[in-house]
């Protein structure tokens, strides 16, 4: 099993987290990826509307 680290998805407009999830290494995707695939599920919107609005950090 891969490391876990926590994926946090951030406003750019006033840095609040809008969501946080467990991501592993195993998962094959990158933090960045896997971050804007879930807000983007989340919200119904596409990935260049997510970067314009939300950025990708670890926690």
């Amino acid at each position: 099993m891969g490391n876990k680290t926590i994926v946090e998805v951030r406003s750019a407009v006033n840095d609040n987290v809008v969501m946080s999830f467990e991501h592993t290494n195993d998962e094959g995707a990158n933090i960045v990826t896997a971050g804007f695939s879930k807000i983007c599920s989340m919200l119904k919107i596409n990935r260049v509307q997510a970067e314009n609005q939300y950025y990708v950090t670890k926690r």
